[in-house]
């Protein structure tokens, strides 16, 4: 049993929404659900994980591979995207068996401890699991399941929006000088020369590209994909506020629907939507007794953790417009549109204990 990396070429479906709060749910539901598309499958059943638990239950999407084009009553017709992934496939209960042998303590010890140990840029959602023998094949014999794990490695779609980014905003030279090396790099399970690669490229990015805005426009679209849950749940509360957004903000904060602490500062000339962003590791934070123990615990990217770490290693704050464009992708569910997301504060700062980013907030959505 180990990790490979492979991609992921674009998967036709048909795919329903649930809620679940186990494994088990997932296949009994996926059992279920097989008897109306068994005639047209042409792979394995698939559970992709749309968010974080809410409620003691996650939103799945369930998707069963299709040829193009055919559809069912009672199913989406959709196309899973290509997508570099880090594999894991795992023999053996899906849960309730010894405890080290289940499909969610392989997960943890194996594919996120390689994750960890190689200092790999991964998790960009959505999660699978792909469900290769189950019950249909093995009744109640767990022990002969055969499920696999695909989680998401960033790396290949972050060099992708940067060099598409620094092309767009500086031209096809300036990007070429940018990406200068990054063929090795794309496939690879060195972590130690991605990071080292990646300090270099922010250093030509600063040098190639001077307005601060424009490194931000170019990082900002390398960021994570957001959440399907979390992008969901911020549009209901939208809407239960009645699309105002002061409402909105002290929604957010008193129900902590995102985590972050969020306020809107108006005194400047440009009303603006405050966020700072909370610790990666809550309890580890908390605990923290010297600044460098609390950066290392508030900083969610392993790329900026190894440069707060190790002395005399630095990494320009320029690589947190990154971080910002999650903030992108988070208030233009509200906005409608991709507004401006500010670096007011990083990690990557002596003095700083928590990222903090500014969103600049359309004309008309503040309201007296």
């Amino acid at each position: 049993m180990g990790v490979t990396i492979k991609q992921i070429e674009p998967i036709h479906v048909l795919s329903v929404r649930r809620r679940f709060a186990s494994q088990t749910e997932i296949v009994n539901e996926i059992q279920t659900l097989r008897t109306d598309v068994a005639d047209i499958l042409t792979g394995p059943p698939i559970a992709l994980s749309l968010g974080f638990e809410r409620d003691g239950k996650v939103d799945y999407e369930l998707a069963f591979p299709v040829d193009e084009g055919i559809e069912r009553s009672g199913f989406a017709n959709k196309t899973l995207p290509l997508v570099s992934i880090f594999s894991l496939v795992h023999t053996g209960p899906l849960e309730g068996g010894e405890e080290g042998t289940n499909l969610g303590d392989v997960r943890v010890s194996v594919l996120f401890a390689f994750i960890r140990e190689h200092m790999l840029v991964a998790g960009d959602p959505p999660e699978r699991f792909i469900y290769h023998e189950g019950p249909e094949t093995h009744g109640g014999k767990s022990a002969k399941y055969v499920t696999e794990i695909q989680y998401p490695y960033h790396m290949p779609i972050w060099l992708n929006a940067l060099e598409e980014g620094a092309r767009r905003v500086a031209g096809a030279d300036a990007a070429s000088r940018i990406m200068a090396g990054s063929e090795t790099i794309r496939a690879g399970m060195d972590g130690r020369r991605v990071i080292d690669w990646i300090h270099g490229a922010i250093e030509r990015l600063d040098h190639e590209i001077g307005a601060e805005r424009d490194r931000a426009r170019i990082l900002n679209d390398c960021a994570h994909h957001y959440i399907v849950q979390s992008a969901e749940t911020l549009k209901a509360a939208w809407e239960d506020c009645g699309h105002d957004l002061r409402k909105l903000v002290l929604t957010i904060t008193e129900e902590s629907l995102l985590g972050s602490k969020y306020w809107i500062d108006e005194s400047g000339s440009q009303p603006l939507l405050m966020i700072e962003r909370r610790p990666a590791r809550q309890e580890a934070y908390d605990q923290a007794a010297t600044r460098l123990e609390k950066k290392l615990a508030a900083c969610y990217c392993p790329i900026a953790r190894k440069a707060i770490q190790e002395a005399g290693e630095t990494l320009s704050r320029t690589f947190c417009h990154c971080s910002g464009g999650w903030y992108v992708q988070e208030w233009e569910n509200v906005f409608g549109t991709k507004p401006e997301v500010r670096l007011i504060a990083s990690l990557l700062e002596e003095d700083v204990d928590a990222c903090r980013f500014a969103v600049v907030i359309p004309a008309g959505f503040v309201k007296n």
